[in-house]
């Protein structure tokens, strides 16, 4: 993980080693999401592109770039064991805006005395929370694009073989496993990305297997990266979701529980 620490502070990881107590945890619940901006035409203008702390009910705080005209994100982002997501949203921000934004869900379980979580194995946990997240922001868990990092992936992956509907592409990075055609048989489309220096074999593989499988998909590398990196992150994913909005299937109708 040390890695990972290093790889995000340039992108406002390090702000959060200044506010990890539970008063400032306590003050980041009481703050609202970025509300949209009015002009004086009373139109809709997006607000500053920035990534802000959302409050939701009975979790922790979300981390949260809006989409065009402060939209609640059609994006969500899970970052990987023992990590935080605000640096991860934060190196996105601009293609998230551009593709209608994303909440970065925080890991349940704490690393230690620390800002640094991972997530639960339980993907019906994980689903209900992010459900709790998007309700909070006026949101719908409905045809959303899940970016996955490591530990992120592996959960995006159970999540979207359990609800394809819901979950309906993605883009997953640096994958402990390798990701299963067999288990998302039901999306849209999906992007693997691996870092230049990490195992791309898993992410390839992945690419392969659901291309075989006829679901879109695509391999993409980020230069220069290491485990847990992300430099050059804004035109890797930019291009990414270009690729997911132009080679995605469309989408399907079906009842969500």
């Amino acid at each position: 993980m040390k890695t990972s620490v290093v790889a995000i502070a340039g992108f406002g990881l390090a702000v959060l080693t200044t506010g990890c107590g539970k008063e400032e945890r306590a003050l980041a619940e009481e703050r609202p999401a970025q509300p949209a901006v009015v002009d004086v035409d009373n139109r809709a203008v997006d607000p500053p592109l920035v990534a802000t702390e959302m409050a939701v009910p009975g979790d922790l705080p979300a981390f949260v770039v809006t989409g065009p005209g402060g939209a609640c994100p059609r994006m969500i982002f899970l970052h990987g064991m023992c990590g935080h997501g605000l640096g991860y949203v934060q190196s996105i921000q601009g293609a998230a805006r551009e593709h209608g934004g994303v909440l970065g869900l925080q890991g349940n379980i704490p690393c230690g005395d620390s800002a640094f979580s991972k997530y639960s194995p339980d993907p019906e946990e994980q689903d209900g929370r992010i459900r709790a997240a998007l309700a909070a922001c006026g949101g719908e868990a409905e045809d959303l694009v899940l970016i996955g990092y490591s530990q992120g992936a592996y959960i995006g992956e159970r999540l979207a073989e359990r609800w394809p509907e819901r979950y309906s592409r993605l883009v997953l990075l640096g994958a402990p496993t390798t990701p299963s055609a067999a288990r998302l048989r039901g999306i849209r489309g999906a992007v693997m990305i691996s870092g230049e220096f990490d195992a791309k074999y898993r992410m390839k593989e992945g690419a392969g297997g659901l291309m075989a499988a006829k679901i879109p998909a695509v391999y993409r590398e980020m230069p220069g990266a290491r485990h847990g990196e992300m430099p050059d992150a804004e035109r890797v994913m930019d291009e990414a979701l270009d690729w997911l909005d132009a080679n995605a299937l469309p989408p399907r109708r079906a009842a969500l529980p």
